[in-house]
């Protein structure tokens, strides 16, 4: 029974973030690089938007869209080009999305704190990607899994962003406190849960690694 409910929570919450990767990715189109939908104020008056915003929408959303298929273990085994292929794609994305987001930090009509809380996760991002690219390299692909999760923590802000801005409306605070919290609280979450997630994922590998040399000895 445990076991099930497993792999329904598994399935669950990959679903959940397939689900708001694709609707993130197509609003962030349709709002940024189309007429379609109207910018929202805060960020079309930020004063690096022109052309940072571009660049940073264009690799955001491309790294959003493809670092899910990173780690689904059946394309990694089944299809290992495909899988480097689009890793490298991640790669180049997040280079030119990390930068441009920086500056977009700097430019932020929310004040300091907020400045520097977009712009950690602007350095950050490069630093894990480029890790974890190392890694690969170098064939340390436990090492090269675990800063690609880290990597992808930081990509997947836009998603956390745009659940808890909603939220703090939904619960009445103004706008621009909420989006200084938010600013922080966005990328340290989704870090702060990756990391539980790879400390966990190492205990039980070395259970398993002390289980099999029990057996065999």
């Amino acid at each position: 029974m445990t076991e099930k409910l497993a792999v329904f929570y598994a399935i669950a919450w990959r679903s959940l973030i397939a689900l708001f990767t694709v609707e993130i990715a197509t609003v962030s189109v349709l709002r940024y690089l189309t007429e379609h939908m109207p910018p929202p104020p805060p960020i079309v008056e930020n004063a690096f938007a022109h052309p940072f915003l571009i660049l940073h929408v264009v690799g955001g959303v491309t790294a959003l869209l493809l670092g899910p298929l990173q780690f689904v273990r059946f394309v990694r085994t089944r299809w290992p080009g495909f899988h480097r292929v689009t890793g490298r794609l991640y790669v180049i994305a997040c280079a030119i999305g990390a930068p441009a987001g920086f500056m977009l930090a700097l430019g932020t009509t929310a004040g300091p704190v907020a400045v520097v809380g977009f712009a950690i996760p602007a350095l950050l991002w490069p630093v894990f990607t480029g890790l974890g690219w190392r890694a690969a390299v170098e064939r340390r692909f436990g090492d090269h899994r675990e800063w690609m999760l880290r990597s992808y923590a930081i990509t997947a802000t836009a998603i956390t962003l745009r659940l808890m801005l909603p939220a703090s409306a939904l619960l009445g605070y103004p706008f621009y406190p909420a989006y200084r919290v938010i600013a922080w609280l966005g990328w340290i979450t989704n870090l702060a849960f990756v990391e539980f997630y790879i400390r966990r994922a190492r205990h039980a590998s070395g259970e398993r690694a002390a289980t099999t040399f029990v057996a065999v000895t």
